[in-house]
């Protein structure tokens, strides 16, 4: 029984090196899968310079808009780009560079100007675009992707449409700073009544020097009742009998008083008597209409 267990185990070593040499060679076959278009193999490096075809890709398989995903899912995806990529499983147009899209057709987000815009504006709009990208992405792409980005099609990747997120961010900056201006504008407002208010009555005694003036105003007081002596206060008999000019003064101010205060009063109920005279009158007006309907519904529905 051993001796049947050697001879099997020594068949499958001699086995072996065979075997492994025929899967080593499928395994570069599948990965010497030809490129259609020349194009040359990608990585997750890429991500930036193989945006326009990643884009088409989502949309075409996927049935996904790219502003829509999170970058988790958007990296997730791009892994999946790169597999089919290298292994020649694209559309041929991918490779070759031909995906002169609208880009309208790339985001979810449907703008009111896209339907008017002619074939003149739309390839304005694309040799602005190839501009924008040969002075700002075209540089950064060849130092980052090295050989790749050499080898590449020469295609420069140019600026898209703001998304939605974009636009909700931009609305909620412009509505934070006209926020912050206008607290701006009422801190300065509140300062300069402030200024304004002490040039006319003088900045007020703060801290130790407000409780110092407050002392020496009170000693002042103090000072003033002691110096008029211990006689009481200094008034003739006619003040304190009740009579002299300012006695019947006083009478007098009170009676012209009491009488203002009538006629404030009676004049306020003349104002209640005539708020309730509109009131009943009001009342009496959408009673009548009231009426009227009740009547009109009567004859129509019996």
């Amino acid at each position: 029984m051993s001796s049947r267990r050697q001879r099997s185990y020594s068949r499958d070593r001699s086995r072996s090196p065979e075997h492994d040499r025929s899967r080593g060679r499928s395994r570069s076959r599948s990965l010497d899968v030809p490129i259609p278009a020349g194009a040359s193999p990608i990585s997750e490096s890429d991500y930036f310079l193989r945006s326009d075809e990643f884009r088409v890709w989502l949309k075409d398989e996927k049935h996904k808009y790219f502003d829509e995903l999170s970058s988790d899912k958007a990296r997730k995806y791009f892994r999946k780009f790169v597999k089919a990529w290298n292994r020649g499983k694209l559309p041929k147009s991918l490779y070759s560079g031909d995906i002169s899209q609208p880009a309208s057709s790339q985001t979810g987000y449907k703008w009111s100007f896209t339907s008017k815009t002619s074939r003149a504006d739309n390839d304005a709009l694309r040799a602005a675009r190839e501009e924008v990208g040969a002075a700002t992405y075209h540089r950064s792409s060849r130092s980052e992707s090295g050989p790749s980005a050499a080898s590449a099609s020469g295609r420069i990747q140019g600026p898209t449409l703001p998304s939605q997120s974009d636009i909700t961010l931009a609305r909620e900056a412009a509505d934070e700073s006209h926020v912050a201006e206008r607290d701006y504008e009422r801190k300065r407002k509140r300062k300069e009544d402030k200024e304004r208010l002490e040039e006319v009555v003088g900045p007020k005694e703060v801290g130790r020097e407000g409780m110092l003036e407050k002392k020496r105003a009170k000693r002042e007081t103090d000072r003033a009742f002691r110096e008029k002596g211990d006689d009481g206060l200094d008034m003739d008999d006619s003040t304190l009998m009740g009579g002299g000019d300012s006695f019947r003064e006083r009478i007098a101010r009170r009676d012209a008083a009491r009488q203002r205060f009538e006629k404030r009063g009676g004049a306020t109920d003349e104002k209640v008597a005539a708020a309730r005279e509109r009131a009943d009158a009001i009342r009496q007006k959408e009673k009548t209409t009231m009426d009227m309907f009740m009547q009109m519904a009567k004859e129509k529905f019996g």
